[in-house]
């Protein structure tokens, strides 16, 4: 039990509730495409797929076929390369060099697409680093989704910025919901069925809560690193230990260069290294990077997922020349540090991706857990104030966007599926236009009907709908059906079509299921003096 005076209680009360009003609905925007991009390689598989399910996501001959593209690329472009399984296995391989556009990094090359059954180019895009992501067809639905997450779409670094300050106003509700409710322990399994209506919501947004404040305060922290890491972090600690030389600060994190040399030298056998990676660490890699393609100084990264029963990832340095193994690099550093363990716990921790679809899973449903917090507790704020007019207006647009959000996040595809099948390229905008089309429509909604249990209800439906449609849109649209893709082994196809069918008949079940009237609720103004409310 956490002891407090009255008067701190109503102060952290106060500061739990506005953290809440104030960037609530934001901050349910963040969560809820945060737990949809968690799914972003199966979205990708599942809208993008290959005729055949890779065996092996970086087969055999990736090197022999990496030396015939080099000579397709002007040799200005061979500064670096990745490549890297996306959306239904393809490999995505980037020759480049690196730019500034308008004063931000960038870069600047040839990128193609190979199959990776039979290694074969299945696209190639080439320009700025913007423009061909702009382009890539088949990756295009997961990118939009989580370039949603990462900053709403608003331009760099102002959206990295604005999801950096929503998460720490995640952190600002998570710690003092933990100090309002003085009876945690009890409140962990407290549920008043019988009472009034607010009430029983008021206990089940505390007990969701209490449950959700590990996970909530870890996606928050993790989620403002990963914000201000670049936009603000690098800039401030290059000012204050290295006089503002950021060039220094990244020697001192990723190691100084070796020594230049442009000789002309064939990269060393690439398929070894990736199978004595693979040997070593007893995982097979996920993303490689090459500096200095091509010449005598060349250095391989290899990246693999963790190795079992590890959390954080494997870096892997190779002599490009020869082959040689060189060392396992720490993630922050250049020797295993305490700090250096810390960040590679971050990207674990956020996107949930350290134990597969299992772990992933979790992280799904403790982000669903955090949406229904956040969504409830902006309407309990709403609610129990609704004499005033201002609340009123804010309980009606977090119906709207509490609701009609994921409605507009199904109709994504839509915009994706009929894009592509008119042969439009960069689908960016057709997906755009789907989503906002979605989110107008939830606004008429809530603008016409007065009824906010109605709202509800009718927003649902439309999401279990469009749900619903997603699978025969997806076959309509030249995907494949449910037999071939299980012939092919293509698990994400038969996957995800079962997780919309199933999500669409919950969505719909929801919407018909009577439920106590939020305008009733709103009206009654119900106030529970006996326990801190959140």
């Amino acid at each position: 039990m956490i002891r407090l005076s009255q008067d701190n209680a109503k102060s952290l009360l106060a500061i739990h509730g506005w953290s809440g009003a104030l960037l609530g609905l934001l901050l349910y925007a963040v969560i809820l495409t945060g737990v949809i991009a968690v799914f972003a390689d199966e979205i990708g598989g599942w809208s993008s797929p290959l005729q055949h399910e890779p065996a092996t996501a970086l087969p055999k001959g990736l090197g022999a076929k990496l030396a015939e593209l080099s000579t397709q690329v002007d040799e200005q472009y061979h500064d670096d390369l990745f490549f890297f399984p996306q959306a239904g296995g393809r490999i995505r391989t980037f020759f480049h060099k690196d730019i500034v556009v308008d004063g931000q990094p960038s870069a600047e090359g040839v990128e193609f697409d190979l199959d990776p059954n039979t290694l074969a180019v299945l696209d190639r895009r080439e320009g700025i680093s913007e423009t061909i992501q702009q382009r890539n067809t088949a990756g295009a639905l997961s990118a939009f989704l989580v370039d949603l997450h990462v900053r709403l779409h608003v331009p760099n670094p102002w959206g990295l910025l604005l999801t950096g300050a929503l998460g720490l106003a995640m952190m600002v509700a998570a710690v003092s919901g933990l100090i309002v409710h003085r009876h945690l322990l009890r409140e962990l399994f407290t549920i008043r069925r019988r009472r009034q209506d607010l009430l029983a919501k008021r206990d089940a947004h505390v007990i969701a809560g209490t449950w959700n404040l590990p996970f909530a305060f870890i996606l928050a922290f993790t989620g403002s690193f990963f914000s201000f890491a670049s936009t603000v972090g690098i800039p401030v600690v290059a000012m204050v230990a290295f006089g503002g030389a950021q060039e220094r600060l990244i020697e001192t994190l990723v190691g100084v260069s070796p020594a230049e040399d442009k000789t002309p030298k064939p990269l060393a056998d690439l398929d070894a290294m990736l199978a004595d990676a693979h040997a070593r660490v007893g995982v097979e890699p996920s993303f490689v990077s090459i500096a200095h393609y091509g010449r005598a100084d060349a250095r391989v990264n290899v990246f693999t997922p963790p190795s079992e029963g590890h959390v954080s990832s494997n870096n892997l340095v190779y002599d490009g020349a020869t082959g040689a193994f060189m060392h396992q690099k720490p993630g922050l550093g250049l020797v295993p540090s305490a700090g250096g363990v810390l960040f590679d716990l971050m990207g674990p921790l956020h996107f949930g991706n350290f134990a597969g679809v299992l772990s992933k899973a979790i992280w799904f449903a403790l982000g669903f857990a955090a949406c229904y917090v956040t969504l409830t507790g902006m309407l309990l704020w709403a609610t129990r104030r609704a004499e005033s007019q201002a609340w009123q207006r804010l309980a009606r647009a977090t119906i709207w966007v509490g609701y009609g959000l994921p409605l507009s996040l199904a109709a994504s595809p839509i915009g994706f599926f009929i894009g592509r099948s008119l042969g439009i390229v960069e689908l960016h905008d057709s997906m755009a236009i789907a989503f906002l089309s979605a989110a107008a429509l939830a606004g008429a909604l809530a603008l016409s009907l007065r009824d906010l249990e109605s709202l509800r209800r009718v927003l649902l439906a439309a999401t279990g709908a469009v749900l619903l449609s997603l699978p025969l849109l997806r076959l309509a649209t030249g995907g494949p059906g449910w037999a071939s893709a299980f012939a092919s082994g293509l698990q994400a196809v038969f996957s995800l079509d079962l997780a919309m069918l199933v999500g669409g008949a919950l969505c719909v079940f929801a919407a018909r299921r009577p439920n106590a009237r939020l305008a009733a609720a709103a009206r009654s103004g119900i106030e529970d003096n006996q326990s801190q409310p959140a």
